[in-house]
């Protein structure tokens, strides 16, 4: 299975010179811990490759002073579950999910008893510190993203420090491939928030009548003529229609592996879509214009690679479905009403309306990706067969900034049968009058995109 889910920070990068502390009995277990003997092995595996100098996060969480500061607050959101951040629930109540990084019950006692107790240093060991070897991704074709600067606006309500960007990118093979795995290495860690690489056909219809993908995506570049590619809050652009979605990044993340023998297809005449999103916190000292950091602008180019195979024994596909946006094309576009905590919308529909021929018997869902935007609060997938209701993915917290494709252990199943259904909730006190669906700001979205491939042989 894949080695890492991702919207999220995993397994750190910075190697720490530690001694892991050893009980000798009962009578020491509750010793009071230290912060290099019992605090850094958690923080290094669970935390700083996001929280580490020049990364995403706001604080490094590998130096014992700012941790120590820092204490009360770290602790506050690892108990509430807030950090690390994995949105789906993990329970084993709905969807069997790998690659969990929330902390465990011991090691949320170690934080706590540390944050509330005198929060020692400890010993650090001898030793030099230093990064261990990237690991790498074998066979890969490398894709790189223009050297840009990004560019915020302070009145933008998606985030004052942040700029979504798409860049165009032909996929440059000689015939049909199969992407079976891949790496990103962005050029600067620490303004790259998260990374996803959408495949479209350019010849292919877009949502907008008369017009192909390719006519959409050409208007979109030609309207900042001055800097590489366009805007794209919403997936590869407003009104571009993708049909695989093969790399989802963020901070922490390394090697990806689709499971053994699947591959998701790729045409030679396909454009890969790279959507970056910057974020620019604590780095803007312009007066929100450029990304500035130590007085000198920041840029980045990250560099992308797929390892592609010329034929799987598993296709897999990458299926969508919003009731609330399709709802846009049926001529009379669902709302959610104004004024309340938890509006509420719902979708389900038979496996014909995702586009799958009637002959599959069956399916099973590799990975799930649930999308909304800012007014979301919670998601809910199920898949119904024979009158049997399975909950296959649930969010109790959305969080617009740390979506990302998730992984399954154990993967569900859809059958010709199957209904897919999803449920979404929002906030719209802010809102001035009923929100529609859309891909802006101000609209929103409840879909549900999962990878899917014919279950494996026995």
């Amino acid at each position: 299975m894949p080695s890492h889910a991702v919207g999220f920070c995993v397994a750190g990068l910075l190697s720490l010179p530690i001694v892991v502390g050893c009980s000798g009995g009962e009578d020491d277990v509750r010793e009071e811990p230290t912060f290099w003997q019992d605090v850094a092995p958690i923080m290094m595996s669970k935390c700083v490759s996001c929280h580490q100098k020049e990364g995403i996060a706001h604080f490094p969480l590998d130096d014992y002073e700012v941790a120590r500061e820092r204490a009360g607050a770290i602790d506050d959101a690892v108990q509430s579950g807030r950090m690390p951040p994995f949105l789906v629930d993990h329970d084993g109540s709905c969807g069997d999910f790998q690659d969990d990084v929330t902390l465990t019950a011991g090691e949320l006692d170690v934080i706590h008893r540390w944050a509330a107790g005198g929060r020692a240093e400890g010993k650090r060991a001898e030793g030099p510190a230093g990064l261990p070897p990237l690991p790498m991704l074998e066979d890969a074709t490398e894709y790189r993203t223009p050297l840009v600067t990004p560019v915020v606006d302070p009145s933008n309500p998606l985030g004052a420090n942040d700029e979504y960007r798409c860049y165009p990118m032909p996929a440059g093979i000689p015939g049909e491939r199969f992407i079976t795995g891949y790496q990103v290495v962005p050029g600067n860690p620490a303004i790259i928030h998260h990374a996803a690489v959408y495949v479209v056909n350019p010849s292919a219809p877009s949502y907008v009548d008369g017009k192909t993908n390719g006519e959409v995506m050409a208007e979109m570049d030609e309207a900042s003529p001055e800097r590489p590619g366009w805007d794209c809050f919403g997936g590869p652009g407003d009104a571009v229609v993708h049909h695989a979605l093969p790399v989802t990044w963020a901070p922490g993340q390394n090697v990806v592996e689709y499971p053994k023998d699947v591959g998701l297809r790729i045409a030679p005449d396909d454009v890969m879509v790279v959507q970056m999103h910057y974020n620019l916190h604590g780095h803007g000292e312009d007066g929100g214009g450029s990304a500035r950091h130590g007085g000198s602008e920041e840029a980045d180019s990250t560099l992308i690679r797929l390892r592609y195979a010329e034929s799987v024994k598993r296709s897999a596909m990458m299926l969508g479905y919003d009731g609330l946006l399709g709802s846009m094309f049926a001529g009379d576009p669902h709302s959610l009403p104004q004024g309340q905590a938890n509006a509420s919308y719902s979708w389900e529909v038979p496996r014909e309306a995702l586009d799958v021929a009637a002959s599959v018997p069956a399916l099973e869902v590799l990975g799930v990706m649930p999308h909304m935007h800012e007014r979301g609060r919670t998601f809910e997938m199920s898949v119904s067969t024979g009158g049997q209701k399975e909950c296959v993915a649930r969010v109790d917290a959305w969080d617009f900034h740390w979506q990302g494709l998730y992984w399954y252990r154990t993967p569900p199943r859809i059958e010709a049968s199957s209904l897919v259904g999803v449920t979404c909730t929002y906030d719209t006190r802010d809102a001035e009058g009923p929100v529609l669906p859309g891909w802006g700001t101000e609209n929103e979205m409840c879909m549900s995109s999962f990878m899917v491939a014919p279950p494996a042989e026995p």
